[in-house]
């Protein structure tokens, strides 16, 4: 024999809304075989922590293929962004000068300035044009720097 118990609360504007208790009274008792009815085999995972671990794992790895997708595109991004800026850095018109003595490549760089492109940049494309193995200058040196504009 099952019994439930309702019950009226006032909660907010929600004044006499019935509320029904979780608690169900249950008449029990031993069974023929002196079984307590009352016993519960133990529970397994229920449907709601299963689901909720699938729930996890599928967040964690959508989460995985996003960050690699992010990431691939920003190294994509890069790798154009070079290869433009190699391309324009090639298209740059030379000058060639005579290395004077206390210069350097980085000197050389900022004193040849070019619109648009960084010292940094421009040290780079003179140690490439002119196949240097290393930054050391020597008077009387030719180069070819970029044309200032």
């Amino acid at each position: 024999m099952t019994h439930t118990i309702r019950t009226y609360s006032t909660e907010g504007t929600t004044a006499l809304v019935p509320s029904y208790s979780p608690l169900v009274l249950l008449d029990g008792g031993a069974d023929k075989r002196g079984n307590d009815s009352l016993y519960h085999a133990p529970r397994t995972a229920s449907k709601k922590q299963q689901s909720s671990r699938w729930d996890v794992v599928t967040v964690l790895v959508c989460t995985v293929l996003v960050t690699a997708s992010l990431f691939g595109a920003l190294i994509a991004s890069n790798a154009a962004s070079a290869s433009r800026m190699a391309v324009a850095l090639s298209n740059l018109p030379a000058e060639e000068i005579t290395v004077a003595s206390g210069d350097s490549v980085w000197g050389l760089a900022a004193r040849h300035s070019v619109d648009g492109y960084s010292t940094s940049e421009l040290a780079r494309w003179i140690t490439e044009k002119n196949s240097l193995g290393s930054c050391e200058l020597h008077p009387g040196q030719s180069l070819l720097v970029p044309a200032s504009s």
